[in-house]
């Protein structure tokens, strides 16, 4: 399997547990401890902290309409031996499949028992809830 069908393959299982709302299944895609850089400073969220926090957003993008998300990877590239940096698309859709919100979200992943989530840049979601008067 090349490193473009194992991220592929991530992302399916990320965006599938964002689409059953199961905040258990999306932190286990994370390291113990997520790093979150933002244009308002950066946090780190332990794992337990991360899943409360998917639940939030899961209700959130309830809130803004959101019955489907869609995800795409842009690009995926080895940085290091089993560490990655993929760039995804994501598009919130609302019935009828109406744009509710799209961005672009950038990710750093490692390679243990599994690929996880260790970095995530989220400037693009931020903004474009932002342009809507949603902010998170």
């Amino acid at each position: 399997m090349t490193l473009q069908d194992e991220i592929t393959a991530f992302f399916a299982d990320y965006v599938a547990a964002f689409a059953r709302r199961d905040p258990d299944a999306l932190s286990e895609l994370w390291e113990p401890v997520g790093l979150f850089p933002s244009p308002g400073g950066n946090f780190a969220i332990p794992r337990q902290a991360f899943r409360d926090h998917c639940l939030t957003l899961m209700e959130f993008y309830r809130q803004q309409g959101v019955v489907r998300v869609v995800g795409q990877l842009l690009s995926a590239s080895e940085l290091f031996q089993n560490v990655a940096e993929a760039r995804m698309a994501y598009r919130m859709l609302g019935e009828g499949d109406d744009l509710i919100a799209e961005w672009e979200h950038v990710y750093v992943l490692r390679r243990s028992d599994r690929w996880r989530v260790s970095l995530t840049i989220a400037d693009g979601e931020m903004a474009a809830w932002k342009a809507r008067g949603a902010e998170l």
